[in-house]
């Protein structure tokens, strides 16, 4: 299809390899330490005011990596369908 010399294939490959290392890296880490204070018992000291902070705190950023999670993924399917330069013609 001749598009290996495309910039928007490259910038593609990269923009996925980074959304993977943020995946397995951040998002799923912050999602298991949010099911852990989640399902810590009462002796655990689970409604005291330090484990809510932290729960919040974890809650923040795992919202925010999700959601630059998500920002890489939409950039490469706009690119992945909108093909810039593309020599196929399509």
């Amino acid at each position: 299809m001749k598009v290996l010399g495309e910039v928007w294939l490259p910038v593609s490959i990269v923009l996925t390899v980074v959304a993977a290392i943020l995946l397995a890296a951040v998002v799923l880490p912050a999602q298991h330490r949010a099911m852990a204070l989640l399902d810590g018992g009462p002796g655990d000291g689970a409604g005291s005011t330090a484990a809510v902070e932290r729960w919040v705190a974890g809650a923040q950023r795992l919202s925010m990596s999700s959601g630059i999670f998500a920002l890489l993924w939409a950039v490469v399917v706009v690119l992945m369908a909108v093909r810039p330069d593309s020599t196929t013609g399509v």
